[in-house]
């Protein structure tokens, strides 16, 4: 249950196996930008995932003759040396995925971006993030599946999971739940919890000629992202948002992505570069994370045949692609071929830890200290 990149993966590594598979697919809408994917991720797993999501992109642009992947330079700004030094742990295992980064204090960034730094700033500089053609995948994709489109509930029955797509019954030897922001709403309407909290995330299309528009950025000291539009509106055009609207209400997030919060965003913008910004479009939705901040997958406890996949953050482009390889192998019995315990839904087995997220605390955002009660995998709390 789920036609984004994630469930759209799964189903393809099931089906080249030769498996049976349905998607069932409500109809939303796609990204109309690509997504980004990262090796600038908190904890050594995260990386492991992100190496074979490399491999499955590459295998995938060799099968479609086409390209998938944009590499851009990438800027992680810290707002001292300090924040800095909680991050580099990190950089080894980035670098032995095959990304070479730099580090340099705010007179050196200045120079390099030309963006302004405050005296006590360090940047992480380096070529390690890509804009992934999400809607070109999913597309290619589909077409190899059996789709269908509408929206589905989940039924549990003598311990096994079904769906309900109009007046269809649809079962399955394995039902997989991959619904990103839905998941915990379909979920509780069956009668099952899921370890995840869902809140939603909010974006801006800027137009400028602006130095901005160069890069992928973090900026951990005003806590906002910018991504490359990832087509020929680049040298004019970027996205930029903030991600962290603590409501699951997505008529509350619509209502909350206003002129507001445009001008709060571009005036923080305007600390790195004062040329003239302007906000074209705005989008909204909603994501998830489980309550450890890790993403979650597994054979949900208690129902035999119900197997979930989520809580990426908005970043299912990231790690999501091989997780599902992972997963589509846990479905079909074998072992996983990479260590995936602490995506493990088992894990929050006696779970005594906290149940609301932060989202103002992501995974990505590497300096700040981890809530209690997330996950061990992270570098921070070794």
């Amino acid at each position: 249950m789920g036609g984004g990149i994630t469930g759209t993966f799964l189903g393809y590594f099931l089906k080249i196996e030769g498996y049976d598979v349905t998607i069932i697919h409500n109809r939303g809408k796609l990204p109309l930008v690509d997504l980004v994917f990262s090796n600038m991720l908190p904890s050594a797993s995260d990386v492991r995932v992100t190496k074979e999501t490399m491999r499955i992109y590459r295998s995938l642009e060799e099968e479609l003759k086409t390209t998938l992947l944009k590499n851009y330079v990438a800027l992680h700004i810290y707002p001292n040396h300090d924040s800095l030094k909680l991050i580099e742990p990190v950089i080894p295992d980035i670098e032995d995925a095959g990304v070479k980064v730099k580090v340099f204090d705010s007179k050196e960034a200045h120079e390099v971006t030309g963006l302004i730094y405050d005296e006590q700033e360090h940047v992480i500089y380096g070529e390690y993030e890509y804009l992934v053609s999400i809607r070109k995948i999913v597309g290619a994709l589909h077409r190899k599946l059996n789709i269908i489109y509408g929206n589905a509930s989940l039924r549990i029955n003598n311990g096994n999971a079904y769906a309900i797509v109009g007046n269809e019954e649809l079962t399955g030897d394995a039902v997989v739940l991959a619904a990103g922001g839905w998941n915990s709403k379909i979920a509780r309407e069956a009668g099952i919890e899921v370890p995840l909290v869902t809140y939603g995330t909010r974006a801006l299309a800027i137009i400028g000629s602006t130095r901005l528009n160069k890069y992928s950025i973090s900026d951990y000291k005003y806590d906002y992202y910018t991504r490359p539009m990832g087509n020929l509106l680049d040298p004019i055009a970027f996205i930029a948002g903030d991600g962290n609207v603590k409501t699951s209400d997505l008529r509350q997030v619509r209502r909350l992505t206003n002129k507001s919060y445009s001008n709060w965003l571009i005036g923080l913008m305007k600390k790195r570069d004062p040329s003239m910004m302007i906000s074209a479009i705005a989008g909204y939705s909603l994501v998830e994370m489980a309550y450890d901040y890790e993403p979650v997958i597994g054979k949900v406890p208690g129902v035999n045949n119900l197997y979930l996949i989520g809580g990426f953050d908005g970043y299912g482009a990231k790690l999501g692609p091989g997780l599902a390889f992972e997963l589509a192998r846990i479905i079909m019995g074998l072992n996983p071929s990479i260590d995936v315990s602490c995506y493990d839904i088992n894990r929050f087995d006696g779970y005594e830890g906290q149940h609301d997220i932060d989202p103002h605390w992501e995974p990505v955002m590497l300096y700040l200290p981890a809530p209690n009660g997330a996950s061990p995998c992270f570098y921070k709390n070794k």
